[in-house]
């Protein structure tokens, strides 16, 4: 196999063969076992076929390099929906539910990320093990600390990464460490979106990042909502309907609101590029209101599990036509890996079955339509940007050796019921391999 390019920089159109999978639907995928994935010097993709079509229009062209993976998979890249910047050095912290978690564990882990070296060196671990694990976008939560995720960000441009990224708000019910003035928490929040978003030709996008209704006042959510609204394109991050606790304590705060959803939706923080992450226990009207509105859900099935929090009711969100994806939640989520968390949104659900074509749109097409992105990245076709990992599901033991050679469903199988970071040879975003094994 010939090596792929190490460095960030792209200097001719580049064909990568191998066997190409793509979904096209929660149900349907391309398929081309002896494919071709060709990528011009900007990252796009302009052309996607079996190789044998496209050979005698590419192979005597001096432009032109081929890069032959052999029987390995090319697939599009891993889409995260929901993790923490600052928690990837607090996995596996495990005994509590997530009210006592949160403040046994995590709320020290962010407090430290005041000294900008400790962030910024926890930043560059973060990045890497996001691209080692396929992930080629991600939705993150930062810190309250301005200049830790200013550093985050600068780590994420350097590095070629593709992010959803914002300095968490929190100012109220929260230790002290970590309890922000509102007026500062917006004021720093609109400054780094000025600065940020849209930066590395957009590969950076900015999102309002208010933490959950249980640190955050009526005047600091109302501070989001005008920000949404006044920053074209940018997002809304937050939590939503994680834990019974964390929802009957909201409803005290804010009584009268219908459910936990209408309180943020009361506040303008609904809509298109809005994600929720988590939102087990909504009723029928909150989902509907979900529906309507294209506001979007990270499903963290590992963290669910993980924090017993409950079961996402899968059938139902899906059958009333919401966006959702799947969201590692690092660190209440143990591992990185999407393949990990595909396996668990099927473990977690106790009467449905979700088949490994779903799955991996859910963690690819699906998480990228929630992101509002499906232009852009999720699925390997013509005109959008090259978003995509090489996997090699043999050098998981578990897997049988002879994996690539069966049908693609038994692959498929494989990868989202044994598969982890092993599997990842390279990653590459906007067509710059930015991991190579």
């Amino acid at each position: 196999m010939q090596a792929p390019e190490s460095d960030l920089t792209m200097t001719s159109t580049k064909v990568y063969l191998g066997h190409v999978i793509t979904p096209l639907s929660s149900t349907e995928y391309l398929d081309y076992v002896s494919g071709a994935l060709v990528v011009n010097s900007l990252g796009k993709i302009v052309d996607v076929a079996p190789w044998h079509e496209l050979k005698d229009k590419y192979i005597n062209d001096s432009n032109v390099q081929i890069i032959d993976f052999g029987q390995r998979l090319l697939l599009p890249g891993l889409v995260d929906l929901h993790l923490h910047l600052p928690q990837v050095s607090q996995t596996g912290r495990s005994g509590e539910h997530l009210m006592a978690w949160l403040n046994k564990y995590i709320f020290p882990a962010e407090a430290r990320f005041a000294d900008t070296n400790h962030a910024r060196k926890i930043a560059h671990w973060f990045f890497d093990e996001l691209a080692s694990n396929g992930t080629t976008l991600a939705v993150v939560f930062t810190t309250i600390h301005k200049a830790a995720t200013d550093a985050a960000f600068e780590v994420a441009l350097n590095k070629g990464s593709r992010v959803i990224m914002g300095k968490v708000m929190m100012d109220a019910n929260s230790p002290e460490a970590l309890t922000e003035d509102t007026e500062t928490s917006l004021r720093e929040s609109e400054e780094l979106a000025v600065k940020w978003h849209g930066q590395g030709d957009g590969l950076l996008l900015y999102a309002f990042t208010p933490r959950f209704g249980v640190t955050a006042t009526p005047e600091l959510l109302a501070g989001v909502g005008r920000l949404f609204a006044k920053h074209a394109g940018t997002y809304v991050h937050t939590h939503l309907s994680e834990a019974k606790e964390e929802i009957q304590f909201v409803s005290t705060q804010f009584p009268s609101a219908r459910s936990y959803l209408d309180v943020y939706k009361g506040f303008g923080i609904i809509g298109e590029r809005t994600v929720f992450a988590h939102a087990i226990h909504l009723d029928d009207q909150d989902i509907k209101t979900v529906a309507d509105s294209r506001s979007s859900l990270a499903h963290c099935p590992s963290s669910n599990f993980f924090l017993k929090s409950g079961v996402f009711l899968y059938q139902k969100i899906r059958d009333a036509g919401c966006l959702f994806g799947l969201g590692s939640d690092v660190a209440a989520g143990p591992s990185m890996s999407l393949f990990n968390v595909m396996k668990d949104a099927n473990y977690m659900q106790p009467d449905i079955w979700i088949e490994p074509p779903e799955l991996l749109y859910r963690a690819t097409l699906g998480g990228a339509e929630a992101a509002h992105l499906q232009h852009i990245i999720g699925s390997l076709t013509v005109g959008k940007e090259a978003d995509f990992i090489v996997v090699d599901p043999s050098r998981k033991s578990g897997i049988v050796d002879d994996i690539l050679s069966q049908p693609t469903d038994e692959i498929l199988s494989s990868l989202v019921f044994l598969g982890d970071d092993r599997l990842v040879e390279a990653t590459y975003v906007r067509g710059r391999c930015i991991f190579q094994m």
